[in-house]
């Protein structure tokens, strides 16, 4: 009995012995891993393990939609996050002005260098028409010493028309090359400038959406607005003043004797009330022509 109970304890040392063991060569191999477990939860399955970074355990999780490792949240230091502020801060806006005028400038130099393409082009040109001249010159003169029985001044002649190919040669690809060139300023200038036409417009339109917006703002708070509606209520009391002021004076002038200028005015209304009708009666009783 007692030598099954050494036994036993004997084999559970061991086993601590080498647990122990994977565990240091684990430290060794891995030093920042304190612990590993596995979390096997419907809701958030997933391998756990600790760190000496930071305290808290990060998750490797299977789960879709989630990041494979959720970095700790203290992962920068406070002087870290302070530096990147500032040179984020210290980095300049950019602006639609700013980009505009990167294009025009851009444009120019393109204009620019597209300009001495094309110089360049004539002045190869210019030296490819001489050559083929030259070699022309000599074909001519090859050709008339065939025909007057002097080959070898012929051949002569050739030669030297021979001595020109390669120049020409030479002249031919690199105008290719030039003109390849010239045609992709030429792409580049169009597409610049359909680009800054684009943006200009736009930019104008902006603007005067933008300045007829305020435009309309300001005119319908006159139109609508409490400063308008205040002073027309001012105005309304003044015009309701100005009436019972009005009723007031002539209320004063009922009871008064009107005069003899007044009976005189009376009268006079009243003939030219009689004539006016006395005027219609005759109009009505002339006979229909």
């Amino acid at each position: 009995m007692v030598e099954g109970v050494m036994g036993f304890l004997f084999v559970i040392f061991w086993l601590w012995v080498v647990i122990a063991g994977f565990k240091s060569v684990g430290r060794r191999l891995f030093g920042f891993v304190t612990g590993v477990w596995v979390d096997r939860d419907e809701g958030a399955r997933g391998i756990y393990y600790q760190t000496q970074l930071y305290q808290g355990p990060t998750v490797v999780t299977n789960q879709p939609g989630t990041a494979l490792i959720d970095a700790p949240a203290d992962i920068w230091s406070p002087a870290e996050r302070r530096s990147f502020g500032r040179k984020l801060a210290a980095m300049p806006a950019v602006s639609a002005d700013a980009v505009v005028g990167e294009m025009q400038r851009e444009l120019t130099k393109l204009i620019r260098n597209a300009g001495d393409v094309d110089k360049n082009l004539a002045k190869w040109r210019g030296e490819l028409h001489r050559i083929e001249a030259a070699q022309a010159d000599w074909h001519g003169r090859a050709a008339l010493a065939v025909d007057k029985g002097r080959d070898a001044l012929a051949k002569a002649a050739l030669a030297e028309k021979a001595k020109l190919d390669p120049r020409a040669d030479g002249l031919r690809a690199d105008i290719g090359r030039m003109e390849e060139l010239g045609r992709g300023y030429a792409r580049d200038i169009g597409a610049l400038e359909a680009k800054l036409s684009e943006s200009m417009r736009r930019k104008v339109l902006a603007e005067t959406r933008l300045e007829g917006a305020e435009d309309s703002v300001r005119a319908r708070e006159l139109v609508f607005g409490e400063r308008t509606a205040s002073a027309f209520s001012d105005l309304e009391h003044v015009e309701r003043a100005a009436d019972l002021a009005e009723g007031h004076a002539e209320a004063l002038t009922l009871g008064s004797n009107p005069g003899l200028a007044g009976e005189f005015a009376a009268l006079e209304k009243q003939d030219a009330l009689d004539r006016e009708l006395a005027a219609l009666k005759a109009e009505r009783q002339r006979p229909a022509a």
